[in-house]
């Protein structure tokens, strides 16, 4: 079983609920399912989506063309010319058939324009008629479904378009072949606690199971299997949850897309009285949240937070950390343990606030004035997010200087299944303090690893300042002094380099002799390892150098991995493949083959491997991506 799926509409068209119905049902029967979801920077009725692939065991990667696509208004369809084949069956209101692209407001100038192209260059006329022939000659199968009729057979007194992602879901699950318990199940998860609402989508569920077994799309039952505890969470819900495991006391944000939906599911759950183990202390105390004025005082905040002895953090997205750069080169400085979760978007300036990218890695690495030491590593699955958060806090803490946490949007927003979580692989580590007393040398010189006794606010004297200053902390000039501080702070990196274990910073996965070798970071982890898998069906053998930290970046490694390789091929979602740029800085080898994306839009595996091939053939050095509305 394997089926990509496409659920599509207008922003604040509950698409959202439609992808959680679908994978709430699948989860518990005991299928795998991923998804991401993609979504317009308006605040309501511009097109937004979500791709998903369910198979019987956990996906890591989706693709195209998809076989089940579901257009839950007009727009839709054309904003997915091309995202079918002969693989594919297209669900859309048969009602809609005279709607013409001119009428389509909410699609964008520029886009409308390229599928008025397309369409009339293929012979076909401006509607959605001619859109839908358009898919028919490309192999699709067409499904008209009589949504309004459907929801008013159901709930007679309801609103019908209320109920069109109910619907949407519904046939979809009946496709696939999931048990229509499992539907009804979700619908009493999804809206729990309004029964109403339950008992309307319920029927609305059985409406649309009994519309697809008319119509005879509906797949045969697949049987339940074995399903253990998992979570089903979003990179955003990962990172949240590692920090409450890690021991977050203290954190800071002002809403920016999209990272807030991290700090809002830690507010969800800021009394964490289930947390055990090495955070018995936390089951009375719970977490304070707090919603700024500003990346600015957010980013102050925290530092004030951590200054205090809790564990401190902030999170945000590319606008916001430009302006908490003062404050992270004075955590810098004072060698304050900050951990800032960047959730990476498509720049510059506001550029696509919605949308994927990973070009703001070099920013973190260089953010701020001055030269000071910083941990900067990335997450690439959301089973990562959880244990990496948690690493973050504990790095922050035990070399006492800032840490950046990259997450990019696509993780942000991707929705995988979880096994359980390893609690054993999530420690909380405590820190070396000074004696009590008054004056204590806060930055005391006197130590190997660069690492000075840590104190807080209230439990010693010391001084604080953001100019250059002596073990007291008393400001100074001295030239000395600056050698021997600079010297200092930078220890820090060298000791975490050796402390910190390899496979935390980068790891080959796969044999190590192979015909190519891919490396990337972040979010094509799994499309990448997929791809390697299909080659392998070729003959072909692939593997991956998976970098995860930048600083202090792995460069003895990575430079024997790629020395040894056959060819290597960097995948990233940047316009200047940043990393490839931080291997030839530490390194001095130049790749020059490339996979790039930066329209915004997740990579896909299909995409990758058609592009490893053009590569593998000699075709071209460089292969930019284009798939995705």
């Amino acid at each position: 079983m394997d089926f990509n799926i496409l659920i599509g509409g207008p922003q604040g068209g509950g698409i959202d609920t439609a992808a959680n119905l679908v994978g709430k049902a699948v989860a518990t029967s005991g299928y795998g399912v991923l998804s991401v979801r993609e979504y317009h920077s308006n605040i309501k009725g511009r097109h937004s989506y979500t791709h998903m692939r369910v198979m019987e065991k956990q996906p890591r990667s989706l693709k195209y063309p998809v076989n089940i696509f579901v257009a839950l208004d007009p727009d839709t369809i054309f904003e997915h010319l091309d995202d079918v084949s002969e693989v594919s069956t297209v669900l859309y209101d048969k009602t809609t058939e005279d709607y013409d692209l001119q009428a389509a407001r909410m699609i964008m100038r520029d886009t409308s324009a390229k599928i008025r192209r397309i369409l009339t260059e293929n012979g076909f006329e401006t509607t959605i008629r001619g859109a839908l022939e358009y898919m028919k000659k490309r192999g699709a199968h067409l499904l008209p479904i009589p949504f309004s009729d459907i929801a008013t057979q159901a709930v007679p007194d309801g609103t019908p378009s209320r109920y069109y992602n109910t619907i949407g879901a519904a046939i979809t699950l009946a496709i696939i072949g999931i048990d229509r318990k499992f539907a009804d199940d979700a619908i009493s998860y999804i809206f729990k606690g309004k029964q109403q609402v339950i008992e309307e989508n319920v029927k609305v569920v059985d409406a649309s199971y009994k519309f697809a077994q008319d119509s005879k799309v509906a797949g045969k039952t697949l049987p339940a299997l074995p399903t253990p505890r998992k979570l089903l969470l979003t990179g955003n819900d990962a990172s949240a949850l590692g920090k409450l495991l890690g021991g977050l006391r203290f954190q800071t944000y002002y809403p920016i897309t999209p990272a807030s939906d991290e700090s809002t599911t830690i507010e969800e759950h800021q009394n964490i009285k289930w947390l055990a183990n090495e955070a018995k202390n936390l089951k009375k105390g719970g977490v304070v949240i707090v919603q700024t004025e500003d990346e600015l005082s957010a980013i102050n905040m925290a530092i004030g937070g951590a200054l205090t002895g809790v564990r401190s953090a902030t999170a945000t997205s590319g606008p916001g950390f430009s302006l908490m750069a003062e404050g992270l080169s004075f955590a810098g400085m004072d060698e304050v343990p900050l951990v800032v979760t960047f959730y990476e978007r498509g720049g510059p300036s506001t550029g696509l606030p919605t949308r994927n990218g990973q070009s703001d890695l070099l920013f973190a690495l260089n953010a701020g004035h001055g030269e000071y030491p910083r941990i900067v590593f990335s997450s690439g699955t959301v089973d990562e997010c959880i244990y990496d958060a948690a690493k973050a806090l504990n790095y922050a803490a035990k070399y006492q200087l800032p840490v950046i946490h990259l997450i990019d949007k696509n993780l942000a927003n991707t929705l995988d299944l979880i096994s359980k979580i390893d609690l054993d692989n999530i420690k909380i580590e405590t820190v070396k303090l000074a004696k009590e007393g008054d004056d204590v040398k806060r930055y005391d010189l006197n130590t190997e690893n660069g690492v000075s006794p840590y104190t807080t606010m209230g439990r010693n004297i010391f001084w604080m300042t953001g100019d250059e200053h002596d073990e007291l902390g008393h400001v100074t000039e001295d030239s000395d002094i600056r050698d021997r501080m600079m010297e200092k702070r930078f220890k820090k990196l060298e000791t975490a380099d050796k402390e910190i274990p390899l496979e935390e910073k980068a790891i080959l996965i796969g044999d190590k002799e192979a015909d190519v070798t891919f490396i990337t970071w972040g979010s094509q982890k799994g499309p990448i390892l997929d791809v390697i898998e299909d080659l392998k069906e070729e003959g072909i053998s692939a593997n991956l150098l998976y970098l995860k930290m930048f600083s202090p970046f792995p460069a003895e490694f990575v430079k024997d991995v790629i020395s040894k390789a056959r060819l290597v091929i960097d995948v990233e979602s940047n316009y200047t493949a940043q990393a490839a740029q931080m291997i030839k800085l530490y390194t001095g080898i130049d790749i020059k083959n490339k996979i790039l994306k930066y329209n915004g839009r997740h990579m896909t595996e299909d995409e990758i491997l058609k592009s490893a091939k053009e590569i593998l053939n000699k075709e071209s050095l460089m292969v930019v991506l284009e798939d995705g509305s």
